[in-house]
């Protein structure tokens, strides 16, 4: 991909989040994280990506770099995901995204994608996955291989395992608190 329009890519992108209001920025660069958008669609980052988005989210836009799993719900506006490389359009889908600045990869696990880099346009459907190099500016199309079930069940396990802490540490809290509120109406009466 031409230098040119790299750098008009940043700039529009740049351009869009600093009009468009407070912009969100989740950076996975220790761990694997989830990120929860405010239309009822999830990405699920994996180590060493980030992502950016307008806070009210009302484009339904992501900007992303590093790997990223998307289940995204379907909604009268486009969900677009912006690389350094390209774009990818859906309504209602759930694919991954794994992009640097001369690849772009991408995994559709349901429903179909529409991939854009400079002006090629490529489909991408359930089970495939396209691959770009901007070395061979070109789409390459195969199975696809869910390489990202392996991160995203292990950040799903984490996620539960937090949870049941939680959960236990809030019970013991409240038991505490009991406690306390029992001890103060002895003291009262």
């Amino acid at each position: 991909m031409n230098t040119v329009f790299k750098i008009l890519v940043i700039c529009a992108v740049g351009l869009l989040f600093s009009c468009a209001g407070n912009t969100v920025k989740v950076d996975a660069r220790e761990c694997a994280t989830m990120v929860g958008f405010p239309d009822g669609s999830t990405a699920y980052l994996n180590k060493n990506s980030v992502i950016k988005y307008v806070e009210n989210f009302k484009s339904r836009e992501v900007y992303q770099e590093g790997e990223v799993f998307y289940v995204v719900k379907k909604g009268e506006v486009p969900f677009v995901v912006t690389t350094e490389t390209g774009e990818i359009r859906v309504l209602g889908t759930e694919f991954k995204v794994k992009s640097d600045p001369h690849n772009l990869e991408v995994d559709v696990e349901k429903g179909s994608v529409e991939l854009r880099v400079n002006k090629l346009v490529q489909k991408i459907e359930k089970g495939q996955k396209a691959l770009f190099n901007d070395l061979e500016e070109t789409f390459k199309i195969s199975k696809a291989d869910f390489n990202h079930k392996k991160w995203v069940r292990k950040l799903d396990r984490e996620l539960k395992k937090l949870e049941r802490e939680i959960n236990k540490g809030a019970k013991e809290l409240e038991k505490e608190v009991k406690k306390i509120g029992d001890k103060l109406n002895l003291e009262f009466k």
